[in-house]
């Protein structure tokens, strides 16, 4: 009896491990059969109205292969209990699996530094570049031998060191030279390493050209804008209380604007004390629009309607307008005080140009300096080495002088669509992905020609035309001859 269900277990295990590599199989061909079409589609949303048969097939493979696994460990189970035996030698199998663990990642690792490894950088395109270049690759030297060697002995370790029956394991309690060694290796590559990356940032950050030319780049959701400054080569003041996305959206201090967004503040604060109150007669109007709704026809526009009858009846939207009527009159306290700065409101900024794209002189010194109007950025210029977080409430800062103009970079990867591009590297909100700005190396002439198509801030007024002279002789001729008829008509 114990031999037949034995006989039984062991080839229901058969079965179950061969349709397992069955579905294994079938999901790698799917898998190789999408993955080698000539267009690579973006990734949809999941819904059961939009999806197509291979997904079906995709989620049903998934499962069989799931059902199959957990169907392998219940027969293991059961055919030892029945027969004291071991089907499989699990720990023979761990050993194995670590094996084809180790030679599938080094292939894979393989694989990617030959096909990718380029795109770990890009060409350089800045005076810092080299030195970058140089502190990234140390860097990455140290910790891929440190990957590799780590990486094969633990898992040659797990396949050679496997249980074996009547085999006892090695015991140490205590190994005064490796803890040495592997406490004073790792710290004097590091030493070298941070020291390295310590030396390399000062040097780009703390000897920055003074006479760079200053470009101010404002991040927001989703996009950017840069600032230049106007003739005077001074950018004028700006406050992130005087943003206003209506109308001045980089806050600069332009005083017609920021009486508007205080007048437009206070007119708002009005607003919110008079709706709170008249909260009764706001949760009247609400309770018969929604009795006037039906819960299955209208769906979403009866939940907004039930809920915002809610929040007046427990008090909530008591609480949101009392919020929002405090923020505003703190902005409007903050806008009052600095209106009588008048050295804030100097009309620096009325000249400042304000940009949708980034255009930059081959070989000379810029300084940049960001602002946020919102959440955290981070301003992200690959082919240039430079990348500083964009924090709202604050300015950072980064120099850097472009060494290849966008028509040089586009012949030296032979790629005539190439483009450089300011991006966000801080995941920012929903179109985070999408949040980037073009910049143009280029001569001097090209630069001068493009800024010269740039409007100010602040339109210069146009000069009135001077009144039209009139002849002197002519006048004091008309002048004789009214005289002469006034005497005659006496």
């Amino acid at each position: 009896m114990k031999k037949l269900l034995y006989g039984l277990v062991k080839n229901a295990n058969l079965r179950a491990t061969s349709l397992l590599m069955l579905s294994l199989t079938a999901l790698a061909a799917g898998a190789y059969a999408q993955a080698s079409g000539d267009v690579i589609e973006p990734p949809k949303e999941f819904s059961l109205s939009t999806s197509d048969l291979v997904t079906y097939a995709y989620w049903v493979l998934a499962a069989l292969v799931l059902g199959v696994i957990i169907y392998i460990f219940d027969i293991g189970s059961l055919s030892e209990k029945l027969t004291g035996k071991k089907v499989i030698s699990w720990d023979n199998v761990n050993g194995w699996v670590a094996i084809i663990f180790m030679v599938a990642g080094l292939a894979g690792v393989t694989y990617e530094m030959i096909y990718h490894g380029e795109r770990l950088l890009p060409e350089s395109a800045s005076e810092h570049g080299s030195s970058i270049d140089s502190m990234f690759n140390w860097t990455f030297g140290f910790t891929f031998v440190v990957f590799l060697i780590t990486e094969i002995l633990l898992f040659w370790f797990m396949f050679r060191y496997r249980y074996r029956k009547g085999q006892k394991a090695a015991y140490y309690y205590h190994n005064n030279q490796l803890e040495i060694a592997w406490t004073i290796v790792p710290a004097i590559v590091l030493t070298f390493l941070v020291l390295r990356g310590y030396s390399t940032w000062d040097k780009i950050t703390q000897n920055a050209d003074p006479k760079a030319q200053q470009i101010e780049v404002f991040g927001y959701q989703f996009g950017w804008k840069a600032r230049y400054a106007g003739t005077d080569n001074k950018f004028g003041e700006s406050n992130y209380n005087f943003i206003d996305p209506s109308g001045n959206e980089l806050g600069l201090a332009l005083k017609p604007n920021v009486v508007a967004l205080r007048d437009t503040l206070s007119a708002d604060t009005s607003r919110l004390g008079n709706q709170l109150r008249n909260l009764s007669a706001m949760q009247q109007e609400v309770a018969g629009k929604l009795a006037k709704l039906d819960r299955d026809i209208d769906g979403k526009a009866y939940t907004d309607t039930e809920n915002e009858l809610e929040d007046i009846r427990n008090g909530t939207m008591a609480a949101k307008l009392r919020k929002e009527m405090k923020r505003k009159g703190v902005q409007i306290q903050r806008i009052n005080n600095m209106l009588a700065n008048e050295t804030i409101f100097n009309g620096a900024a009325n000249d400042d140009k304000v940009t949708t794209e980034i255009h930059l002189i081959k070989g000379k010194a810029y300084n940049f300096r960001f602002r946020a109007r919102d959440v955290i950025h981070s301003a992200y210029m690959p082919y240039f080495r430079a990348q500083m977080n964009v924090v709202p409430g604050m300015m950072t800062q980064f120099t850097l002088t472009p060494t290849k103009t966008t028509e040089e970079m586009r012949s030296e990867i032979n790629n005539k669509e190439f483009d450089y591009y300011l991006f966000c590297a801080k995941i920012c909100g929903g179109a985070h992905y999408n949040m980037k700005i073009k910049i143009v190396v280029e001569s001097e002439a090209e630069y001068n020609a493009w800024m010269n198509k740039q409007k100010q801030v602040v339109e210069p007024a146009i000069p009135a035309a001077p009144a039209e002279k009139t002849d002197s002789t002519v006048v004091k001729n008309v002048t004789m001859k009214s005289q002469t008829l006034a005497y005659i008509g006496r």
